[in-house]
C-alpha cells in the first residue's frame, strides 16, 4: 500500500500534451469530498503537468458516483514484492474523501492499492490535504495535484516502494511543499519510463464511454 505523508456533474479537469508523449492516461475522480471545482480543475492541471514532464499524456476526469460498487476496494493483492499481474487497462480510479479515518496514520494524505484487480485505487483525504496547505506556501490545489501524482504513480508502478528524492519520496518537509508551491516535483527518468511501458495497454471501452460523456 502507497502512502504520501507530509511532516507538520463531469467534467474534464485537464489534459496536458507531453513533449514526445508516448503514452497517455486517464484518471477517473470521485469528488466525495465536493471540493471546489476550481480547486479540483486546478490540481488536475498540477498532476497533469508533472505526468507530460514524464511523457505521458494524462486526463483527469472528474465523474458522478452513479453505482455504489464502484467505490469498492480490492485489499486483496498485496505488493510486498511488486504486482504479480499487469494492467488490463490505462485507467486509475481515485476517490477523495472529506477526512482520514479514526486511527489513520496522523502525517498520512492518503493512499493507493497499487495491485488492486478492481474499484478504487487511490483514495485521498482533503482534511489532510487542507491542513498542509495551512502549515506550508503550498495551496490547497498543489498539495491536492501532487497528491494525486503521487498516488497515481505507485498505481502505474506496481509497488509501494518509494525514492529519496522527488515526487515518490515517502515523507515530505515543509521545504518540499514549498518547491511544490511554485514548480512540479517529477518522477526520476527510470521511473517516467516504467510508467510509459505500464500504459501500452488499450483502454477499456467504459472508460472510452465515460471519456466521450464528459467532452460533451
Amino acid at each position: 500500500m502507497g502512502i504520501l505523508a507530509a511532516v507538520f456533474g463531469s467534467s474534464i479537469l485537464a489534459a496536458a500534451p507531453a513533449s514526445h508523449s508516448q503514452a497517455s492516461l486517464a484518471v477517473l475522480i470521485y469528488d466525495l469530498a465536493r471540493v471546489p471545482p476550481g480547486d479540483l480543475a486546478r490540481a488536475g492541471q498540477v498532476a497533469a503537468a508533472i505526468f507530460a514532464d514524464a511523457g505521458i499524456e494524462a486526463e483527469w476526469v472528474a465523474v458522478p458516483v452513479s453505482n455504489r460498487m464502484d467505490l469498492l476496494s480490492d485489499f486483496s493483492a498485496a505488493p510486498a514484492n511488486g504486482c504479480r499481474e499487469r494492467r488490463s487497462d490505462d485507467t486509475v480510479r481515485a476517490q477523495i474523501l472529506p477526512h482520514a479515518p479514526t486511527g489513520f496514520s496522523l502525517e498520512a494524505l492518503g493512499y493507493s492499492l497499487p495491485c488492486a484487480r478492481r474499484g478504487i485505487q487511490v483514495t485521498l483525504y482533503a482534511d489532510r490535504i487542507e491542513a498542509v496547505s495551512q502549515h506550508s506556501l503550498a495551496s490547497f490545489y498543489r498539495v491536492l495535484g501532487h497528491a494525486l501524482a503521487h498516488e497515481v504513480g505507485h498505481v502505474l508502478l506496481r509497488s509501494a516502494a518509494y525514492e529519496n528524492a522527488g515526487i515518490m519520496k515517502p515523507v515530505w518537509s515543509r521545504a518540499d511543499w514549498q518547491r511544490a508551491a511554485v514548480t512540479i516535483i517529477p518522477f526520476s527518468p527510470d521511473q517516467a519510463r516504467g510508467m510509459r511501458e505500464e500504459l501500452r495497454e488499450m483502454r477499456s471501452p467504459d472508460v472510452v464511454a465515460a471519456l466521450q460523456k464528459a467532452r460533451k
